[in-house]
């Protein structure tokens, strides 16, 4: 972070797992034998209470408090210090007024989401977008069942273990940072690789079409993700048809643990 600081780089989102990097908590499910996707998905035919344990992911990530990142190195940088001290200058954000004056702010109209990551532990992992709410628990027992029924039709050894993450765009308002649509898609693909190259997953199911804009299935697939795209999780309890075309590729997909 000395390093970056010096250049001037305040948000840095890895692509890849970043050694000595802590692993996300992983909450187990008990096994029940219901069938997933059936139109009855009522809590009385889940032997799970799925809606606990993500209210336990919830807690655990809020615990999670991110450090505030400075606008400039920070006064006792080692790296940065040591630049100075060599004539060099470091790098300085320009402001949003500057980007604008200059003629370059078409892309500072930044849109706005909060993103939740939930991995299965089974090599799938679910988008779904949380800007307008958390799922219900309803939501949550549906995209609950849709990983015990992978895991069931394809006779995988693992039972589903469910840990969520979240993202929010833009990760962090400062000046001089790219805030427009190309930067949230880079931002938000970066983040889905690294925690499918974590969970060691090679699908992903999209939930509804408002984040389709920020995610290229062509880029997930050059990182051996399978991208899939679904309704979201309140239609598809108002409509069981709608289950059908995700369950028809669920069963395409070629699944290893």
């Amino acid at each position: 972070m000395d390093y970056l600081q010096a250049m001037g780089v305040d948000t840095y989102v890895p692509r890849f797992v970043l050694d000595g990097a802590a692993p996300s908590p992983i909450f187990d499910f008990e096994d029940f034998t219901e069938d997933a996707l059936s139109e009855d998905d009522s809590a009385a035919a889940v032997a799970i209470d799925a809606d606990a344990e993500y209210q336990q992911m919830a807690e655990a990530d809020e615990r999670k408090e991110q450090v505030p990142v400075s606008e400039s190195p920070r006064p006792g940088s080692r790296i940065a210090s040591a630049l100075q001290e060599l004539g060099f200058e470091t790098a300085k954000p320009e402001s949003l007024s500057a980007v604008a004056a200059n003629g370059e702010g078409a892309d500072a109209a930044s849109p706005e989401f909060t993103v939740e990551l939930v991995a299965t532990g089974i090599g799938l992992v679910m988008i779904v977008d949380t800007t307008a709410g958390a799922p219900s628990p309803a939501e949550k027992r549906l995209m609950a069942n849709i990983a015990m029924a992978v895991s069931r039709y394809h006779k995988l050894p693992k039972v589903p273990q469910f840990a969520t993450s979240g993202f929010q765009w833009p990760v962090m308002k400062t000046p001089g940072i790219t805030l427009g649509k190309d930067a949230a898609k880079e931002a938000l693909q970066a983040n889905i690789m690294a925690q499918a190259e974590r969970q060691q997953a090679h699908c992903a199911i999209l939930f509804g079409s408002t984040l389709q804009p920020y995610i290229d299935a062509a880029t997930l697939q050059t990182a051996g993700i399978q991208l899939l795209y679904a309704a979201e999780p309140a239609a598809m309890l108002a409509d069981g048809n709608l289950k059908a075309p995700l369950w028809q590729n669920l069963r395409k997909v070629l699944f290893s643990v």
